[in-house]
């Protein structure tokens, strides 16, 4: 991702929106306080009740003030992991590669896990339940909406998976940025995109059970190969006593019946851990764990993942 993209309009408003969702006043990345920084799932989600708990979690364990925000732009989260204004980042897995490729010096420890599920999550594409297309070929010279340029499952493994098909995925169809995985899947049922690309849980599970889709509104025409579940990075230059207390909790309390043991959540049925209600908390992980999308880049050379 070119630097000169990530502009400062975007970085600016974003940083400081940091301030409208503050639990302190003080200047970001204090000595008493943590900027805490996640990219867009959904669209005009509230970030103090998505990320209520693991404020309150983060806040107990080290004795430090928790500034949060949810940004609506890729962009800037990678920029304030670059320009180190962001001490804690909830990435996706493609957007955390593009800021270590930009010099982000962060480090990923933990990434979402659900309960009785992989480490791994897919990307869909889907297009109406009556839609007459039924695979990516399909796609061509078609309205497709995808997420943002920076998400992997919303942009790189869709952009890959029409490249194998044989189409350009700026050229080949008519790109549509919906900004939100929710807003990629609702813009298929609204007939604004003839198809969308989101991940698997916002579609399987999440609209429906918020009422925004019905089950069998849209239909799956394509899923892609498994991707690792999006990981939480630090930055590298946090004392070490906090990067060791934000570590273990994220890998040891950041779980829906920890949460509960240690009264942050009141049951383990309304507990959220992330603004995904199907996260049951977190798993560690290392940069190594990222590396399948190092290699997706590689293999397309999709300009993306190049761009520095």
């Amino acid at each position: 991702m070119s630097r000169r993209t990530l502009t400062a309009a975007s970085v600016g408003l974003a940083l400081a929106a940091l301030s409208a969702c503050s639990s302190s006043t003080a200047g970001a990345s204090s000595g008493d306080e943590l900027t805490f920084a996640a990219i867009p799932a959904e669209q005009n989600a509230d970030p103090l009740v998505d990320y209520g708990n693991i404020i309150k979690l983060i806040e107990k364990n080290t004795g430090k003030k928790v500034r949060f925000v949810r940004s609506t732009d890729y962009n800037a989260v990678i920029e304030g992991t670059v320009s180190g204004k962001i001490d804690i980042a909830e990435f996706g897995p493609l957007s955390y590669v593009l800021a270590k490729n930009n010099g982000a010096k962060v480090t990923p420890i933990a990434s979402t896990v659900s309960q009785g599920r992989p480490p791994t999550y897919q990307s869909y594409a889907v297009v109406k339940a009556d839609s007459p297309i039924t695979g990516l070929a399909g796609l061509k010279g078609k309205k497709v909406c995808f997420v943002d340029p920076g998400s992997t499952s919303g942009y790189l493994f869709p952009a890959a998976a029409l490249m194998s098909a044989g189409i350009d995925p700026k050229t080949g169809v008519s790109p549509v940025m919906a900004g939100g995985h929710d807003n990629s899947v609702t813009s298929v049922t609204a007939g604004t995109c003839d198809a969308g690309f989101a991940y698997d849980q916002m579609v399987d599970k999440l609209l429906v059970d918020k009422g925004k889709i019905k089950q069998g509104d849209v239909k799956v025409i394509w899923k892609s190969r498994p991707i690792p579940n999006s990981p939480i990075a630090i930055r590298d230059g946090l004392p070490e006593d906090v990067r060791r207390k934000l570590t273990d909790t994220f890998v040891k309390d950041a779980n829906k019946d920890r949460m509960v043991a240690l009264g942050v959540c009141a049951d383990v049925a309304t507990c959220k851990a992330t603004s995904d209600g199907t996260v049951w908390g977190f798993g560690a992980v290392d940069d190594a764990t990222f590396d399948p999308i190092r290699e997706v880049c590689a293999t397309t050379k999709h300009d993306k993942c190049s761009e520095a």
